[in-house]
């Protein structure tokens, strides 16, 4: 992740805290900021580089939500937290599910036919 000297972000100031955009947050899935919002506030150049700076954050402590409808936010209350939880593992069991899948047919050897006489590979 290539850092933006310029962004309020991403520069390395003494005294800002660990979890710079964890600062920026609302309180309360209610009052979520969207991604476009954060992106801007941030000085991030896309979504995707605002995500890998909360992962960052994320894997350094930092307990932030979002919401497939509301974007991000720091919990209110437990509950949000559980949710917010909740939601990642489920996302989390897909993911799985699908890795597990595509495993299973990676022990399929390659050009065997399939019982209806195609090849497994969709040829």
């Amino acid at each position: 992740m290539q850092k933006n000297q310029n962004n309020q972000v991403h520069g390395k100031q003494p005294g800002k805290a660990d979890f710079q955009i964890q600062s920026l947050l609302p309180v309360g899935k209610e009052n979520a900021i969207s991604t476009k919002e954060l992106v801007q506030l941030t000085g991030c150049s896309s979504a995707r580089e605002l995500q890998q700076y909360i992962a960052a954050e994320r894997s350094r402590g930092a307990v932030i939500c979002s919401s497939t409808t509301g974007g991000y936010f720091l919990p209110a209350n437990h509950k949000e937290t559980a949710e917010f939880c909740k939601a990642l593992e489920n996302r989390a069991k897909n993911t799985f599910l699908a890795l597990r899948s595509a495993k299973q047919s990676l022990k399929v050897p390659e050009g065997q036919q399939d019982m209806n006489g195609g090849q497994e590979d969709g040829e």
